[in-house]
């Protein structure tokens, strides 16, 4: 192969990973960091978006979010378990999952889909003690990305704070 074959060739292959990639995120912001690693809650989420998610969309959510906390080795308990009395309630701010055959077609935001929340943990008393803001988007991705992604990544981020690995 030819120096400029082979050049074609690694420029086809970053074309292809980067459209098999896709470009959902989630950004951590901590207004108030927990003092102490968390290893189990009771996990509420709540849509504070003025009616932008479905009642489905809120359940899938808060399944989602579930699943990347346990996977993460923090245990979600029902709310009448003895085993903690630490509470997490996520208000979601911003739900809006875009339009997938824009973010298909076009690489300049249209259809982006987004997901703006905050999270509180609370005390035995309804105190808070802990909270942060989590932004997630997805832009662009395989056949346009999924909005699964960021939510995704979302509970990830909520997982890491909770952990107290807010790098």
């Amino acid at each position: 192969m030819t120096t400029r074959g082979s050049k074609a060739t690694v420029r086809m292959l970053a074309l292809l990973a980067g459209a098999l990639t896709g470009c959902a995120s989630a950004s951590l912001d901590v207004l108030s960091p927990v003092p102490v690693p968390i290893t189990a809650v009771k996990l509420a989420v709540r849509d504070d978006t003025g009616g932008d998610m479905s009642p489905d969309e809120l359940k899938t959510l808060k399944r989602i979010v579930t699943e990347e906390l346990e996977d993460a080795g923090i245990a979600v308990v029902g709310p009448s378990s003895p085993s903690t009395d630490i509470r997490v309630l996520g208000n979601v701010t911003r739900y809006d999952p875009g339009l997938r055959p824009l973010r298909f077609v076009s690489r300049y935001g249209f259809g982006t889909g987004t997901l703006d929340s905050t999270w509180l943990v609370l005390d035995p008393q309804s105190s808070q003690i802990a909270r942060c803001r989590i932004e997630g988007s997805v832009s662009m991705g395989t056949f346009g990305g999924s909005f699964q992604d960021v939510q995704e990544d979302a509970g990830k981020a909520l997982a890491r704070f909770l952990k107290g690995e807010i790098r």
